[in-house]
């Protein structure tokens, strides 16, 4: 674990995301026929027990890197790494679809990469959310992906699924692994960068929800090139008990939808002046005190 980075991007941290996504990326169009594949050949289990073999095999590793390399004593810390992997399992055995169980890998491994590249410019507390956000990101991009692709569909549970796989690993990162790099106060450009974040993902999640049957057919009868994604599923109907998430979209249209988007970016953006205010505040308060302390000690 690396305790000392400089703040600056680093592009090979970078590349490895890009790397992780694309890869990911490259599974949709192949991903139903390596599980009728799977389901012919292995069995439906196989994907259970392949992804419980990993987290357990990943928790083996962490323990021991824990116990015999870093020489770990506080018990809190491997609790808190065998309660997320105990989270892996639980939802890879309750999960619906058993193959759906790969996100937690694939987004637990782009989340490690994407708090890699991003622990080169932030070192405060921030981090972890933020890495989170841009994982429910990717997760979108990866679904809005799949909906391109003939006989594929868009769905908010495999959008929530990316994000979990993500968010558990953080929590491990967080409360479990404790990086050494992750020790400074939060600044304002960390800051600007959560909001930025969370601006980037309700815009992009307003635009999905707002790809309904009408929107389609209206942007593509003004380019016709894209006429095909007439045939491919909606991904949102309003007005119908089963829109969205647990249906709760049954009761929006895409308007209050919108509505609702720009209200909590007002609210994103206000907390996110007076946290910086505050930090500011903070700093001269503690410059003040810095110029005393050295006065009283000249004298």
């Amino acid at each position: 674990m690396i305790n000392e980075r400089v703040e600056s991007w680093n592009r090979m941290a970078w590349l490895w995301v890009f790397l992780c996504a694309a890869g990911i990326m490259a599974t949709v169009p192949v991903a139903r026929g390596v599980q009728r594949l799977v389901y012919k050949t292995a069995g439906r289990e196989f994907f259970t027990y392949s992804i419980l073999f990993v987290v357990a095999s990943g928790l083996a590793a962490v323990v021991c890197f824990f116990i015999f390399k870093l020489k770990i004593k506080n018990a809190f810390q491997y609790i808190w790494i065998i309660a997320c992997a105990g989270l892996y399992s639980y939802f890879t055995i309750h999960i619906k679809s058993p193959e759906e169980a790969v996100h937690f890998i694939e987004y637990g491994l782009l989340s490690y990469c994407l708090f890699n590249a991003l622990s080169y410019r932030i070192h405060d507390r921030t981090i972890y959310l933020t890495t989170v956000l841009c994982v429910l990101l990717f997760g979108t991009a990866d679904e809005f992906f799949q909906w391109l692709i003939p006989q594929r569909f868009w769905d908010f549970r495999d959008v929530g699924f990316n994000t979990l796989g993500g968010g558990i690993f953080q929590l491990a990162m967080w409360k479990g692994i404790k990086p050494g790099v992750i020790s400074k106060p939060v600044n304002k450009f960390s800051v600007s960068l959560l909001a930025g974040i969370i601006t980037i993902d309700l815009i992009i999640i307003g635009l999905c929800l707002s790809n309904t049957p009408d929107a389609v057919k209206w942007y593509t009868e003004v380019f016709k090139d894209l006429s095909w994604l007439r045939a491919e599923e909606p991904m949102i109907k309003y007005n119908h008990k089963h829109a969205g998430p647990w249906g709760i979209l049954s009761f929006f249209t895409p308007e209050t939808v919108w509505l609702l988007i720009i209200a909590l970016l007002f609210v994103v953006w206000i907390f996110a002046a007076y946290w910086k205010k505050t930090i500011g505040l903070n700093r001269r308060e503690s410059s003040n005190e810095h110029k005393d302390q050295k006065g009283v000690g000249n004298n």
